[in-house]
């Protein structure tokens, strides 16, 4: 028995390999990004994040609704005890009510888990994606339902990991032409432009632009205009009521 134990030890302080699991969730040729879904593979169980599960663990290279891509290494910790305890220490971090598809997804659960192993991250175009959605002012413009502050859970990335519910993209968002007068692109573009405007307006200095000319004096103008192109420029016309100057 005393041999045993030794050996299960020695297997247990063993090095273990890190590995990184790629699925698409499309039918994609990506190029510098693309729709991904991962999990990281230690000691031939995967570890993956969704919506209402949370994290959880599978088969390797199994994760329902993907098509397997690749499988890259990251690199080796020292046992499993080590790849127990940092799963331990992030697993609060990533509660089943905290999915969102732009803002804590399975990549990212993917690249907190490499940190606490490896101290680096996973490779980054693989939530590329996602990176941009938070961008600014991208995250200004997503639909209500994939908003950061919106608390409830979304639909994850794999839709076998959750009982189905409403499509993640679908519902009322804010398009082009989106009606009311606080939706839609060129409403919020109007509305953030036009007040620029309205106050270079009111610093234009005097004097600066025939804005200015009182309107009651334009038909007298034009008469001038008309009289100095007649008589060659030598006649002056004055307001209404006055008489020209010789």
């Amino acid at each position: 028995s005393r041999v045993v134990v030794s050996a299960h030890c020695a297997v247990a302080a063993m090095p273990v390999e890190v590995r990184l699991n790629v699925y698409d969730l499309i039918q994609q040729t990506p190029i510098c990004c693309g729709f991904f879904h991962t999990g990281i593979e230690v000691s031939g169980v995967e570890y993956a994040f969704a919506g209402g599960a949370g994290v959880y663990n599978l088969s390797p290279r199994s994760a329902a609704d993907g098509n397997f891509r690749e499988s890259l290494v990251l690199g080796t910790v020292e046992s499993t005890a080590v790849a127990q305890s940092a799963l331990d220490r992030i697993r609060p971090a990533f509660p089943g009510d905290s999915y969102s598809v732009i803002f804590k997804n399975c990549n990212d659960f993917s690249s907190a888990y490499c940190k606490a192993l490896l101290g680096r991250d996973i490779p980054g175009w693989v939530n590329r994606l996602a990176r941009l959605g938070r961008a600014w002012p991208v995250r200004h413009f997503l639909p209500p339902h994939l908003q950061a502050s919106n608390s409830a859970a979304q639909d994850p990335l794999l839709n076998g990991s959750r009982a189905p519910s409403v499509p993640t993209f679908s519902g009322s968002g804010c398009s082009l032409r989106a009606g009311g007068p606080d939706q839609g692109i060129f409403s919020r573009m109007k509305r953030f432009f036009g007040g620029f405007l309205r106050r270079g307006r009111s610093s234009h200095p005097a004097g600066a632009g025939d804005s200015l000319i009182p309107p009651g004096n334009a038909r007298e103008l034009r008469a001038a205009a008309a009289s100095r192109r007649l008589g060659g420029g030598d006649i002056e016309c004055g307001v209404a009521g006055t008489q020209p100057h010789r």
